[in-house]
Parts: structure tokens; C-alpha cells; sequence
């Protein structure tokens, strides 16, 4: 009886060890980073020149800098250096404020959110 368990356990552990492990493409991980942005608390502006954007504008804003800069944007990583962390017109650096009045450059907020991305993954 234990060897047939042992044996069923062999065989699954094969089993399961040949099935692909699903990765997330590049353009999955930038739209799910730019998607996280609707888990803030309420009340969470993006700073953009100074002044403050809800999520859903920050949203909008991302998505549109991504469309036109989809094509020089190869990784996740690139589109938060490129995209998602400053202004491309006076090139200021984005904020992420809370609720609580805590401020974090855009930059880290994003790179903590890929990050998570990539470990649950």
C-alpha cells in the first residue's frame, strides 16, 4: 500500500512538474501595474506638474502616455523609467500622495507594485 502511494506521488510529481509554468508577457505586467493604481486608498492623488490627479484620471493619463510610447517600451521596467514616473513635457517627477499626506515618487510606487506583481506570480 505505501509503495503505490509512493508510486502515485512519482507519477504526479512528473506530471505536474512537465505542465508549463504560465509567465506574464511584458504588456500583462505594464497593465496590471498601471490597473493597481485603482487599489489605493480613496482619496490617493497622483501629482502630476503640481497637481493633483484621482485614480482613474492617473489611470487614463497612463494608459494614453503608453499608447504613444508603446513602441520604444519593451519592459515593464521601461515604461515605470520612461512612462510612469515623469512628466515627458517638463520632464518633473510624478507623486504618489496618500490620504495620510505620505509622498513617494511615482518611480518607487510603481517598482514596489511590479515587484509584488512578479512574486504572486
Amino acid at each position: 500500500m505505501a509503495a503505490n502511494r509512493a508510486g502515485l506521488l512519482v507519477f504526479l510529481f512528473f506530471i505536474f512538474a512537465s505542465l508549463p509554468v504560465y509567465a506574464l508577457s511584458e504588456e500583462e505586467k505594464i497593465r496590471l501595474v498601471i490597473d493597481s493604481i485603482k487599489d489605493t486608498p480613496q482619496g490617493t492623488q497622483f501629482i502630476r506638474n503640481d497637481k493633483g490627479h484621482s485614480a482613474d484620471d492617473a489611470v487614463s493619463h497612463l494608459n494614453l502616455k503608453y499608447s504613444r510610447a508603446k513602441s520604444r517600451v519593451k519592459t515593464a521596467e521601461d515604461f515605470i523609467k520612461y512612462v510612469a514616473s515623469a512628466s515627458s513635457t517638463t520632464g518633473k517627477e510624478y507623486l504618489v500622495r496618500y490620504p495620510d499626506g505620505t509622498t513617494v515618487m511615482a518611480a518607487a510606487f510603481f517598482t514596489e507594485r511590479l515587484r509584488k506583481l512578479e512574486k504572486a506570480k
